[in-house]
């Protein structure tokens, strides 16, 4: 079916809108008896049943745009009606615009409607719609002016330009939020006190979409359960029941998507306390010392500093220190620098340990443990011990495997003969640090 309408910036006015059955009544009044026609239900508009094409899609208001309806035969001994509706509430807002014969080409206006008999209907119908909405509908009846049962079958919606200038051709906008009602159970029904029970909140309609917060006397059961298929689910427990007693339980319901919470869930759920002809065994255990302690030091491989002028560094070779004892003790590791003594064109040269000092390194760290300070070259220096790593007593300290290492500096006394000198840095471990 064809016509060509001329678009005009009207919309239906909320206060004015004939409703229900008195829109019926007043719309054939105008039109006569064969014209009347059922509110326009919200299950066929904006469903996907099919599109009323518009020819071009966009345009300005004061053309005359064709349009076709796919539903209604363009050559059959029938007729249609073109229906205009608030996208948003549709069956309180329908009104008639106008009877198309389908073999006729018509022409219309909003705004001179005399040849469709709608000039005492219109201007109570509609008002300014400038940056607005609406929807116009096709009604298919199987026989000539409306006669038979009219079946709504294509619609479009129009986006009007804020100035009321042009209109574009638009999905549907989204229809009030469906309101969710929620029904909440409990298994087992009634519960025993102490034992896990099953919260199942179902919601109607299982497309909703959204959380579910539990709650026991107001209070929140775990976090919000996310809804799938229909239903949400958490796991609880009454514990302390001594005598019977029953639990408020709720389901609120918190929505996503184009959705609205109603009432929450409600259940009177009846707790009693475990029989009195159980009872509970004392159990016990000592849990016997395990695992081991190692400290692993290359004493094979010799670290040569390398020399500019007084000053020479280098790094340590790893050093590893191995935990796997249960008793968590603690632990410190620990290096002493021996004298330097001279070889070769040095021979009787020496200088003390406390010319070496390092900053402690790692590349792994049980947990709790920590490094050393810093110690500089000649001051203290590393002659008398110095802490490399450490942990204190404690649950889970330093159990593990810890990896460390030195970067070294040695501070060379300007009086040392020339020559080769060799040293030895020992790293000591002590297997509790309280």
């Amino acid at each position: 079916m064809k016509g060509i309408p001329t678009f005009r910036v009207k919309r239906l006015r909320q206060a004015a809108v004939l409703t229900g059955a008195s829109a019926l009544v007043a719309a054939a009044s105008v039109l006569g008896a064969t014209q009347a026609h059922a509110a326009v239900p919200v299950s066929d508009l904006g469903n996907g049943l099919g599109t009323l094409v518009m020819s071009p899609t966009s345009g300005a208001t004061t053309s005359t745009p064709t349009w076709n309806s796919p539903a209604c035969p363009s050559t059959a001994n029938g007729s249609a009606k073109l229906l205009v509706a608030d996208p948003v509430n549709p069956t309180a807002s329908t009104a008639l615009l106008a009877p198309i014969n389908n073999s006729v080409t018509t022409a219309f206006s909003f705004t001179s409607p005399a040849a469709d008999e709608l000039a005492n209907v219109l201007p109570s119908l509609f008002d300014n719609v400038n940056g607005d909405t609406v929807e116009v509908v096709v009604e298919c009846f199987p026989q000539v002016s409306g006669n038979g049962t009219g079946v709504y079958e294509n619609d479009t919606f129009l986006s009007i330009s804020s100035d009321g200038s042009t209109f574009t051709q638009v999905s549907p906008p989204a229809g009030p939020p469906t309101s969710v009602s929620v029904a909440l159970t409990a298994s087992p029904n009634p519960a025993i006190g102490g034992q896990p029970v099953t919260l199942t909140a179902t919601v109607t309609p299982a497309s909703a979409t959204g959380t579910i917060q539990f709650e026991n006397n107001g209070t929140d059961i775990n976090g919000p359960a996310t809804i799938s298929g229909g239903t949400a689910t958490t796991s609880t427990s009454f514990s302390g029941i001594t005598t019977a007693t029953t639990e408020t339980l709720t389901a609120v319901y918190s929505a996503t998507g184009n959705f609205a919470a109603t009432t929450p869930g409600s259940l009177s759920l009846p707790v009693n306390p475990a029989p009195a002809n159980s009872g509970t065994i004392p159990l016990a255990v000592s849990v016997p010392q395990s695992g081991s302690f190692s400290l692993t030091v290359d004493s094979t491989d010799v670290v040569t500093l390398a020399a500019t002028g007084l000053s020479a560094t280098g790094a340590t070779t790893p050093i590893t220190v191995a935990d796997s004892r249960n008793t968590y003790p603690g632990w410190s590791v620990s290096g002493q620098d021996s004298a330097w003594t001279g070889t070769g064109t040095a021979a009787g040269g020496t200088f003390t340990g406390n010319q070496l000092g390092w900053t402690p390194t790692d590349t792994a760290l049980a947990p709790a443990v920590t490094l050393g300070s810093p110690v500089t070259a000649g001051s203290p220096g590393l002659g008398t011990a110095a802490p490399l790593a450490s942990v204190h007593a404690g649950l889970g300290n330093g159990y593990g495997t810890t990896t460390l290492g030195a970067g070294l500096t040695l501070a060379i006394p300007a009086t040392a003969p020339a020559g080769p000198y060799t040293s030895g840095l020992t790293i000591s471990a002590v297997t509790s640090n309280p």
